[in-house]
């Protein structure tokens, strides 16, 4: 389903900057279809950073806060470590 909507997307998309290039901005059919062919991965590009679809972290880079609290959770849960060995300290 996520691909046929993604695929409507850039047919719509590509349509629209069709007739804005050709009509709004009179450029012949060559440069109206050149240009709409350059606009749509543009605006797909810019519109995916925008609005992410929910539940993807795609180039999402996390917080120092958010490594904090995992270094925190896996240190409470964690047997002890010396020097990357695990064991009882003495």
């Amino acid at each position: 389903m996520r691909r046929a909507k993604d695929g409507t997307l850039v047919v719509c998309l590509f349509v629209v900057y069709c007739v804005l290039f050709s009509q709004g901005l009179k450029a012949s059919a060559a440069t109206a279809f050149f240009g709409a062919i350059a606009a749509v991965p543009l605006t797909v590009h810019l519109y995916r950073r925008l609005w992410p679809l929910p539940g993807v972290n795609v180039g999402v880079e996390r917080t120092s806060h958010q490594r904090f609290e995992r270094d925190a959770v896996e240190a409470a849960h964690a047997p002890e470590k010396i020097d990357g060995r695990t064991g009882p300290t003495e």
